[in-house]
């Protein structure tokens, strides 16, 4: 996979600072992200592992629109 796991991090935080998804969902997703991309960089899950992981926090939060202002 030739996917970069700081592209699909960037491209979710820009999803929620658009207003694209839904805010908690979307920083959730942003952190879960990070965190596969520090496990990776230390060797605890392959590369092909984090893309898809990463990809899937990216695809779930793209499920949740924002919510309308109160």
């Amino acid at each position: 996979m030739c996917e970069n796991l700081r592209q699909i991090r960037d491209r979710l935080r820009s999803a929620w600072t658009t207003r694209r998804v839904c805010g908690l969902v979307g920083v959730a997703a942003t952190l879960r992200v990070e965190r596969i991309i520090a496990l990776n960089a230390s060797g605890r899950i392959p590369r092909t592992d984090a893309v898809r992981m990463a990809l899937e926090a990216e695809a779930v939060a793209l499920c949740f629109p924002p919510l309308p202002w109160l």
